[in-house]
């Protein structure tokens, strides 16, 4: 089903793209504006859908969908296939232009979600653990960004002399540049390996993850000062003096402001009371900072980053990073492809830029792990602890390559720099996850010396008996942990990892489908507990109200009260239905036995595998538990959501005989009709419950159903109508 559906996909696209022409010279009376519009759409288009399926295999290969994303941007870009020229594209879908390699508006696109990126960054930081951050992550955090700097500056020069042939000096912008990308570390990586092994609150863990914010902070910083000097010309260190007080003066006050008018700004969003429009006025402001500060000679991403840092700590920041959500799904994709579009393959190929490009990559690794891993060994730590720490802050992400992408659209970098830069961002985050899983797999202690109070860690489990379940859970407990004080933010964008904190309580909670999971310290287990039943209490309370609100029986006789009429929905029947699933006679005699055999029918029909039945009907026994779905008219309709099947299917029985069924008007029930829903890819199953329900309501079908003698005339009575 999902090959054809990919095959359509590809057929419609390419009947699109060929006819698109056809019509247009038909008209005759497109202006050069509708062109470039009309291109833009189609790039649009190409690189969503390239980027979906660079992510989904990376995914696969259970590496980072953005690595995928940008391979996607290569593959696509004007270097490679995007200069191919064919019908109704002269110069291919993504020719390359004269000054840049891509068009304005398709890097204007890259650019506005670089700014979503950053004020979500922003939004994400935990400027409590800023200012009030332990001692090592801040050495290890300043001292790396430190040699990292140095490292890519001093190299852009050495290799500048010795490989292109060109002597750069220190404050030169390729030099600048590369120093400054080599500082970003991408936490994001760290914090789901992180997560995943269970040392999020492990000391090692918690040193990364402050160390993380030094470096967002520092290399914003950075960032402002280099613009400054490059943009100058300046090289005299009383001018450098100048810029540099400009730059960070400027940040300091907007920041400043920022984080002291927050309640104002908070107040007066929640005055517009609507939350979607709170979420757009919130981006709103943010494109006006970032406005200004392009305008006072710094980076966009730079004011964008302000407005998420101000807005952080003000009881609106989980609210507009939920509904943003949308907006990055669609942005971000982008982003990445656009920067895989920017890279160069031939210059790339040339044997000077790839020994560049590898003594680059391994510069970057080295000045991560010596920056952030020997100080770590002068912070307690022994050799595996600094180790760890050194890897953690190894890869990185999406600020470095917001980066280069401002130093080559401002011409401050060539082509050659950003590739080797898009290339060290890449490997690095690659090759990191790996090597940290394998580092903590090990109990061993990562101290040298225990801290005389030693803080233990614990981990709590919920089980959560269904996705939906979970997914209501949720909201509820962040909710509650909102309305206690503490401050809450997600480590890893686009994944369920929160980093909860208030006072001296440092909670992880990392939500899946399956259950919910709290790392805390021992002091905290109690408290955990406490929340948790508290919210399980909150929503059996409002379970009861909705119970006595809802007259369940006289909504379920409605069902059958509606007047039968011709369906204009298609039948789908076919596509739900085997022959091998239907059965005129069933022996059960009790609602158990009646569920066991039905399910037994889509076992031995091959759509159940056998070592699921037990699953599917301990599903199927839990949804009768809540609610019986035997109706009335003899008519019954089991059904439920599980995990065991990955399609609605359906199975029809009749019982001549009638079985207790506990319906609505104490009937015995003959026609049995089960369906089953797949909870992992959930598909409109009511629409085809109520078909159903359509189609027995009338007595004369009714009969029908139940005369029918053999298997292929009750399966094709019943495909019919649904």
């Amino acid at each position: 089903m999902k090959k054809r559906s990919l095959l359509f996909l590809f057929l419609f696209f390419t009947f699109g793209v060929f006819c698109s022409p056809l019509c247009a010279a038909e008209t005759g009376s497109e202006t050069n504006l509708v062109s470039q519009t009309s291109l833009l759409v189609f790039q649009l288009s190409v690189i969503l859908f390239a980027a979906w399926l660079g992510g989904i295999c990376f995914n696969k290969w259970k590496l980072p969908a953005v690595l995928g994303e940008i391979i996607a941007g290569v593959i696509i870009g004007p270097y490679l296939l995007g200069q191919i020229p064919f019908i109704g594209f002269e110069n291919g879908l993504f020719p390359l232009q004269e000054t840049f390699p891509v068009s304005v508006e398709l890097y204007s696109f890259a650019t506005i979600a670089s700014i979503i990126l950053l004020f979500l960054t922003g939004l994400e930081t935990d400027i409590e653990a800023f200012i009030r951050f332990s001692l090592a992550g801040s050495v290890v955090g300043i001292l790396g960004v430190v040699l990292s700097f140095l490292a890519g500056d001093f190299l852009g020069i050495l290799l500048s002399d010795h490989i292109l042939g060109t002597h750069y000096g220190f404050f030169h912008p390729i030099p600048l540049f590369l120093g400054v990308i080599s500082t970003a570390t991408s936490v994001g990586i760290s914090a789901r390996i992180l997560s995943e092994k269970k040392k999020m609150n492990s000391p090692e863990g918690v040193t990364i993850l402050s160390a993380a914010v030094i470096d967002d902070v520092l290399g914003i910083i950075t960032l402002t000062v280099v613009l400054g000097m490059a943009k100058s010309g300046h090289v005299e260190w009383r001018q450098i003096s100048m810029i540099t007080l400009k730059a960070v003066g400027i940040w300091l006050i907007f920041t400043v402001l920022g984080l002291h008018y927050a309640h104002l700004i908070s107040k007066w969003l929640k005055k517009i009371k609507n939350r979607e429009t709170i979420t757009i006025i919130s981006f709103a402001l943010t494109l006006l900072l970032a406005g200004i500060f392009e305008k006072s000679g710094l980076a966009m991403i730079i004011g964008a980053y302000i407005m998420g840092l101000s807005l952080s700590k003000t009881d609106l920041s989980f609210m507009i990073q939920e509904r943003l959500e949308m907006l990055q799904k669609f942005f971000v994709p982008i982003f990445f492809c656009v920067m895989g579009m920017l890279i160069n393959l031939d210059k790339m190929a040339s044997p000077h830029i790839l020994m560049f490009g590898l003594i680059y990559i391994v510069f970057a690794v080295l000045s991560k792990l010596i920056g952030c891993g020997i100080p770590a060994l002068f912070l307690n730590f022994n050799f595996r602890g600094a180790l760890r720490i050194g890897v953690g802050m190894i890869p990185r992400g999406e600020v470095a390559l917001i980066i280069a992408g401002i130093g080559l659209s401002s011409g401050l970098i060539n082509d050659e720099v950003f590739s080797v830069a898009l290339i060290m961002t890449f490997i690095t985050t690659l090759i990191t996850p790996p090597i940290l899983d394998k580092l903590l797999d090990s109990p061993k202690p990562v101290l040298r010396k225990e801290p005389p109070v030693k803080k233990e860690l614990r981990t709590i489990r919920f089980a959560m008996p269904n996705q939906e379940t979970a997914e209501l859970l949720l909201r509820k407990v962040l909710e509650v942990f909102e309305g206690e004080g503490f401050f809450i933010h997600s480590m890893a964008r686009g994944s369920r990892i929160f980093n909860i904190r208030k006072n001296r309580s440092f909670i992880t909670f990392t939500y899946t489908p399956q259950e919910f999971i709290f790392d805390c310290l021992v002091q905290d287990v109690a408290f955990i507990h406490t929340l948790f039943y508290e919210v399980i209490a909150n929503v059996e309370q409002y379970m009861k109200h909705l119970q006595s609100l809802s007259e369940t029986d006289k909504i379920g006789r409605k069902i059958f009260e509606t007047e039968n009429g011709i369906s204009d929905h298609p039948s789908e029947g076919h596509n739900l239905l085997s022959p091998l699933a239907v059965e005129t006679n069933l022996k059960g005699q009790t609602k158990k036995e009646i569920l066991e055999e039905m399910v037994d029918l889509l076992t031995k029909s091959g759509q159940i595998q056998f070592s699921k039945r037990d699953a599917v009907l301990r599903d199927l026994w839990e949804r009768e538990a809540t609610m019986s779905t035997g109706m009335q008219d003899g008519i019954a309709l089991p059904h439920s959501k599980t995990t065991s099947v990955e399609r609605m299917m359906v199975a029809v029985g009749l019982s001549q005989a009638g079985v207790d069924f506990s319906s609505l008007d104490q009937k015995p029930s003959k026609i049995f009709i089960l369906t089953l829903i797949p909870q992992l890819n959930p598909q409109p199953y009511l629409r085809t419950i109520s078909e159903i329900s359509r189609f027995l309501i009338s007595e004369k079908n009714r009969d029908d159903v139940l005369n029918c003698k053999t298997k292929t005339e009750l399966f094709e009575l019943i495909t019919q109508h649904i």
